[in-house]
């Protein structure tokens, strides 16, 4: 009796240990599928944002969302052949794309042609955005006064309709320090044009030069076939966008006599490491149309505005800088009488973007600067319904950026890091 008792005993004891040890399997199973469904559900997300597509002599051509994202090497000529092959098709279709609105829009001057302006212009270009032009040239098949009419229509249309009616609603929001949740800077930026421009939205590409000279890495949000533009990045964190200045008055034009902005953008990105360098870019330069930039650092943000003859900057205070369509420096002494209008609708947009920024003070990241430039101006924001044609947010310390175009993308993440080479 006592044996079988004994045997017995043990064979429950066995038993609840058989037991516990299977409530042990099911409970680590269990965890481990919890911390694999986080990880199935965070990792679709960033492979869907980059998805490798092709690659041509060192070159790869990605997709993010909508978007195309280039990574480019090499000298100039080679990033311009690379360019060149891998989106031919969405450089032809960019082209057709221009000269299609273009002439269903009425953006003609009567003295000379979109393609005589765009060679004008383009014979001004250092030679190192030349040799970029002729290898993409090369690959794409695309006559060389065809990569130039890409990379001037925006230019024409500044000569062609001259004043702010239609092209002063841009607005650029940074924040840092005590506004930002973790005190790390977040840029916002609206790029707002006349709305015909949206059908351009598809043909959005971020592009990404590693030179192989001493240049540093740069991005650039444009279109195809274009090799500068109006924001740029790099990669030791400096972001650079420029808004329309005209609204203050300066009438000084000289398309075809200065080097275009949209290359000198580019230009002072891959040559300057340093805020400092920036800088001196900047305040040296003398733009062929009115403008005024706006530049981040991890460290903070500044704003230049910059007429045709003078450049005034003003920094960030307390953590904060809005930069819209009016010059705010005091000693400008422009007469800005004709533009009242775009001026009043440029402080609109300035003090909704400052409401915005304290009414989310301490709280401001990535996430919440998106939803503030998503603001329309009508509701206290600085995003006008029919003229907004794409936006970014942009973070400098993680070299990351999120794009969004009108009609076409909600915010899309591409991550720079990995793309710049140095």
């Amino acid at each position: 009796m006592k044996t079988y008792l004994q045997t017995n005993n043990l064979s429950k004891r066995f038993a609840r240990m058989r037991v516990a040890l299977l409530s042990i399997i099911i409970v680590c199973f269990s965890i481990s599928f919890v911390f694999a469904g986080d990880i199935v559900k965070e990792s679709p997300s960033s492979q869907k944002s980059m998805q490798l597509l092709s690659s041509f002599e060192g070159g790869k051509l990605y997709s993010a969302g909508i978007f195309s994202v280039l990574e480019l090497s090499g000298t100039y000529r080679q990033m311009g052949r690379q360019y060149g092959h891998l989106m031919s098709v969405k450089i032809k279709e960019m082209y057709n794309e221009v000269a299609n609105q273009y002439a269903k829009n009425g953006v003609i001057c009567s003295d000379i042609s979109l393609e005589g302006f765009s060679m004008q212009l383009f014979r001004l270009y250092p030679r190192r955005f030349q040799d970029l032009a002729q290898g993409m040239s090369e690959t794409s098949t695309m006559d060389i006064n065809k990569i130039a009419v890409l990379n001037e229509f925006f230019d024409y249309f500044l000569r062609c309709r001259p004043g702010s009616g239609d092209t002063g609603h841009c607005s650029e929001i940074s924040v840092w320090s005590g506004y930002s949740k973790d005190g790390k800077l977040v840029m916002g930026r609206n790029f707002d044009f006349p709305s015909f421009y949206r059908a351009f939205n598809k043909h959005i590409v971020i592009v990404v030069y590693n030179p192989s000279d001493a240049s540093n890495s740069a991005a650039v949000i444009t279109y195809p076939g274009q090799i500068g533009s109006i924001q740029v990045f790099n990669s030791r964190g400096l972001v650079l966008e420029n808004n329309n200045g005209v609204a203050s008055g300066d009438s000084g034009r000289y398309f075809g006599k200065r080097i275009p902005f949209m290359i000198k953008d580019l230009g002072a990105m891959l040559d300057s490491s340093t805020v400092e360098g920036l800088d001196a870019a900047l305040v040296t330069s003398r733009m062929h149309y009115p403008l005024i930039y706006n530049i981040a650092y991890p460290g903070g943000a500044f704003n230049y505005e910059m007429t045709t003859y003078d450049v005034k900057r003003r920094q960030g205070q307390d953590g904060l800088l809005i930069g819209t369509n009016h010059f705010i420096s005091p000693g400008w002494g422009l007469p800005a009488s004709e533009y009242l209008e775009a001026i009043k609708d440029s402080k609109e947009r300035y003090d909704n973007l400052k409401n915005l920024a304290e009414r989310n003070k301490g709280k401001i990241d990535a996430s919440i600067m998106m939803d503030m430039m998503d603001v329309p101006q009508d509701k206290g924001g600085a995003t006008p319904q029919d003229k907004n044609i794409y936006q970014f947010v942009a973070v400098p310390t993680d070299l990351k950026i999120w794009v969004k175009a009108m009609t076409c993308s909600d915010w899309t993440e591409v991550n720079l890091k990995p793309l710049f080479h140095k």
